[in-house]
């Protein structure tokens, strides 16, 4: 069977001759050979399971998957980092092959990957010169967009700035995910407040709300504990959900050590 021409990848051995995985063999690229074998499971014909997942019901697997890369980086391990971004990259893939196929409003892997090459492109205008704008030439390149007289935390700045025009935000909150914990939503809305240029007006509002209350519930009074800590960490540069993470790792070593007596 043909090879892509691109490499030397040889399907597993004892199924070179399948003629199902024919547009996988034949693909012109690795990451067009994992579109293939997903497109080819998730069809008629293919695996019942793989068929029947709608993007809602892939969700808990692309949750799970996304943690358990976390900890493969966080522990150093660069083979279960081979791994685990494979089963991430196929969470991606998969979302995208169901899209694919929804009968109200279909659209292609194609159609991310350009939509995403944009965004790239458009929020790094540090990098990349507009074509009215100095190196539109590629004479300067980076250097005549000013890329490298900027500080990783101007550049992070900047996105940020670009992808509030783009989205015509309005507010420091829109597009902070609900679903995520409420641990991780505490932190980006910090975050977020500490990044806006009205940071000190906004930060009254959050101290107001957190407020000590005779009144407050036991819970309540935890959770204002709670923010107030995450805003003095993310005050302080410090990435508290990491930091926190990764000192569960050291109890849990330490639980471990003493079960064992």
């Amino acid at each position: 069977m043909t090879q892509a021409a691109h490499d030397d990848y040889q399907l597993p051995e004892g199924f070179e001759r399948c003629p199902k995985l024919r547009p996988v063999a034949e693909a012109t690229s690795a990451l067009e050979r994992v579109r293939a074998v997903v497109t080819i499971l998730a069809n008629p014909g293919g695996c019942p399971w793989d068929g029947k997942q709608t993007n809602r019901t892939l969700l808990r697997n692309l949750i799970e998957e996304t943690y358990e890369y976390v900890d493969t980086v966080e522990a150093g391990d660069r083979e279960g980092m081979r791994e685990e971004l494979g089963d991430l990259l196929l969470q991606s893939v998969f979302q995208g092959v169901v899209c694919e196929k929804d009968d109200a409003d279909p659209f292609t892997l194609d159609e991310v990957c350009d939509r995403l090459v944009d965004k790239l492109v458009t929020r790094h205008p540090a990098v990349f010169a507009p074509d009215a704008g100095d190196g539109a030439d590629g004479s300067d390149g980076a250097e005549g967009a000013g890329g490298s007289g900027r500080s990783p935390e101007e550049v992070l700045a900047l996105w940020n700035a670009m992808k509030r025009k783009e989205k015509h935000r309005t507010s420091v909150l829109e597009g902070i995910s609900h679903s995520q914990g409420a641990f991780l939503r505490a932190a980006k809305v910090v975050h977020r407040i500490a990044g806006s240029e009205h940071a000190d007006r906004l930060f009254q509002a959050f101290d107001h709300a957190i407020r000590d209350d005779a009144d407050a519930e036991a819970g309540e009074r935890y959770a204002d504990e709670i923010l107030a800590v995450i805003r003095r960490a993310d005050a302080d540069g410090v990435d508290v959900e990491t930091a926190l993470r990764n000192r569960l790792r050291d109890v849990e070593a330490a639980v471990a050590q003493a079960e064992r007596g």
